[in-house]
């Protein structure tokens, strides 16, 4: 007679497992269970802390959330027509091969006065869609971290001293790529320097800034480079402007955009200051700087 065994395998698939989604509104608690819609957290930090890697927090109705410190993979949903409303600093240390998306936020730094809206401050690729980031003392979005990957879409930064500033520091490079943006009233609207730096700025507006887009560089080993494409660049202060010290070298290229009615149109400063023209942009109405400087690209 042959025996046969059987083995049974029993599995948990109730507590041990982990649900990737957390919710936060206005009416919850950080000390419940957020994995349950009926019991969200209350504030941002209680939800990220609950968030799962990889995992998202789905911002349920209009309420003011609070700061928080991510250092994890993790997006941040706020649907539209919820006004998902931060009055303090968004903090991002994340690892290397990391991603955080950050979607729909409302952020106004003027109740409590923090010097950035959102601090990027290490690791991989950090996205902001769909927001709006005003009125911070610093910058609006704060790009600190060497070989770091910015991605800004469909914002709105306004009435911040920099509305996105990428300044690591560092000879490593961080690329910035702002899509689709509007960028009014700050002091300085798209900052790069010092630190290696490259921006993409296409399909943009900025109007009525101190500085339109400015490329800074003060060492040989931080070149700065600022791609504008398709974007409009009027009634600022300055339009775009390159700026060295010693032999630092910074680049503006400019293809398909048009640059008017600024008081300065087109500013290079330093003898490794170039801003340089496809041929193909518009230039009118500036009081004072319409050409541009250095080789001018052709089209290909």
């Amino acid at each position: 007679m042959k025996r046969v065994i059987i083995f049974c395998l029993l599995v948990d698939t109730g507590a041990s497992a982990q649900v990737a989604r957390v919710f936060l509104a206005g009416t919850g608690n950080d000390a419940g269970d957020c994995t349950n819609q009926a019991t969200p957290c209350r504030s941002l930090q209680g939800a990220v802390d609950q968030c799962p890697v990889n995992g998202e927090i789905i911002i349920l109705d209009n309420g003011g959330y609070g700061s928080a410190s991510i250092t994890k993979s993790l997006t941040v949903n706020a649907s539209a027509g919820v006004v998902a409303f931060i009055a303090r600093t968004i903090t991002v240390n994340i690892g290397v091969n990391d991603k955080v998306v950050l979607r729909g936020l409302s952020m106004n730094g003027v109740v409590f006065g923090d010097a950035d809206g959102i601090a990027f401050s290490g690791g991989g690729t950090l996205v902001v869609e769909n927001s709006v980031v005003a009125g911070f003392t610093s910058a609006g979005i704060h790009q600190l971290a060497a070989g770091s990957n910015l991605i800004v879409s469909k914002c709105e930064i306004r009435n911040n001293f920099e509305g996105v500033v990428n300044n690591s520091g560092s000879d490593t490079n961080s690329n910035t790529v702002i899509e689709n943006s509007r960028f009014e009233y700050n002091a300085n609207s798209v900052f790069a320097g010092p630190g290696t730096a490259n921006v993409s700025i296409p399909n943009s507006v900025l109007t009525n800034n101190g500085l339109g887009p400015t490329a800074y560089s003060t060492s040989q080993t931080q070149p700065v480079l600022i791609v504008v494409d398709t974007s409009t660049i009027a009634h600022n202060s300055e339009g775009v402007e390159a700026e060295t010290t010693g032999a630092g070298s910074a680049t503006i290229r400019v293809t398909n955009s048009t640059i008017y009615h600024n008081v300065d149109g087109i500013l290079a400063i330093g003898a490794g200051a170039l801003i340089q023209s496809y041929g193909n942009n518009r230039v009118t109405a500036n009081t004072n700087n319409s050409t541009f400087s250095g080789t001018v690209l052709p089209l290909q």
